[in-house]
């Protein structure tokens, strides 16, 4: 939950001056962390265990949150979210005095709830189902995720299929009941009830 929650923070802070800010550089920024989508994380997997181990996270759950906390597919969700959004709702809240800082909290983000949504669905179930990154970072077996101790359950000498298949349902159970949960919010607003045509 804490990577959902850290996700939709820092890309909705990113995607909100992508979308409707004017600035020189913007279509630049935004293309070049759209290009990011097509570089796969084992190319990047090396500099970021570096920087993992150089920071001091080797071995604690946020050196596994750490490459989690942002993501060029929630940024470039959440821009198409916000350029959906009537100028005329920001006109209003800047007129009543609202920063820019304040329109993205009190206006935007209610506005885009469902993609919000949506993206806290994608990276709980990414997250959560992550193998790779964690089976580099942690090498306690306490510390193992859910899918690292699935895997461990097959052993060497022995495999006990009734304990991994358990294992298998168990680690599934969160990601069903989260999106169960969720899924009534996943429902198109009507974002222009609040201007007068």
């Amino acid at each position: 939950m804490f990577t959902v929650g850290l996700n939709l923070i820092f890309c909705s802070l990113a995607a909100y001056p992508l979308a409707r800010l004017q600035f020189w550089g913007r279509d630049v920024i935004f293309n070049t962390i759209v290009a990011t989508i097509m570089i796969p994380f084992q190319i990047v997997m090396i500099p970021l265990y570096i920087l993992t181990v150089q920071l001091g996270l080797k071995n604690s759950y946020l050196g596994v949150i750490f490459p989690s906390i942002a993501s060029a597919f929630g940024i470039f969700l959440l821009r198409q979210a916000f350029q959906g959004v009537p100028k005329e709702l920001e006109e209003a809240a800047r007129m009543d005095g609202c920063s820019d800082l304040g329109i993205w909290w009190h206006v935007m983000l209610p506005a885009v709830r469902p993609a919000l949504i949506t993206l806290g669905i994608f990276v709980f179930i990414g997250s959560w189902s992550d193998f790779l990154w964690p089976l580099i970072v942690l090498d306690r077996p306490e510390m193992y995720t859910l899918p690292l101790g699935v895997a461990k359950l097959a052993g060497t000498f022995s495999l006990d299929w009734r304990l991994i298949a358990a294992g298998s349902v168990i680690s599934i159970a969160p990601v069903l009941i989260f999106f169960g949960l969720l899924q009534r919010y996943i429902v198109p607003t009507d974002l222009s009830s609040g201007v007068k045509g």
